[in-house]
């Protein structure tokens, strides 16, 4: 499997159902069948790394290892979730490992300070909408891990609650309850932080 390559988070995977048979072939072995899921969700898997872990570089390890895992266990694959939902569990959980190694490692927290690409802006608008962009990491990021999840793959990611549900191992009234408590975290910071500045 080639490395995964740069971030282009705006593509969406084709939908599951052009891709079962697909599955099915790479689960009985065909490594070139599997090539062309991680093509085809590699962008899906990067993105929501991303979401949740802030640097582009930790995002594709971690997509990497999504999918090394994916490999090392798609005999496991249950047919009943669809090919999203069980690359998005296994990101998450990489992703979420990572999180609490970070949080034992203060270390590897520069590893975090990248900011996002700037795409021709003017400086003075980017240098706003990267520091804007941080804050928001930053509170994302003092998230229990619970809540963040459901935050970053409900209002970053699109997710609908059932999916979430599926992903996390929670109930559907669960994650309503863990998206609710999220945001109110998340509006309360974002106002603390934006009420001191002059």
């Amino acid at each position: 499997m080639e490395r995964l390559g740069r971030m282009n988070v705006s593509r969406q995977p084709e939908s599951d159902n052009d891709f079962s048979i697909v599955l099915e072939k790479a689960r009985h072995g065909d490594r070139a069948a599997f090539d062309l899921l991680v093509r085809n969700y590699a962008n899906m898997v990067t993105g929501l790394a991303f979401r949740m872990l802030g640097s582009q570089d930790e995002a594709l390890d971690c997509a990497q290892d999504a999918f090394v895992r994916a490999w090392e266990n798609i005999s496991r694959y249950d047919p009943k979730w669809s090919i999203a939902t069980w690359l998005r569990r296994i990101v998450t959980n990489l992703a979420l490992d990572r999180l609490r190694r970070r949080r034992s490692h203060p270390d590897l927290q520069e590893a975090f300070e990248e900011t996002l690409p700037s795409g021709g802006e003017l400086p003075d608008a980017a240098a706003e909408r990267r520091e804007e962009a941080a804050v928001v990491r930053d509170v994302i990021e003092d998230l229990p891990d619970k809540y963040r999840v459901v935050i970053v793959l409900r209002d970053m990611e699109g997710v609908d609650i059932a999916e979430i549900a599926r992903i996390t191992g929670a109930n559907s009234a669960t994650v309503r309850w863990r998206l609710h408590r999220a945001r109110t975290i998340f509006r309360d910071r974002w106002l603390a932080l934006n009420s001191r500045e002059p």
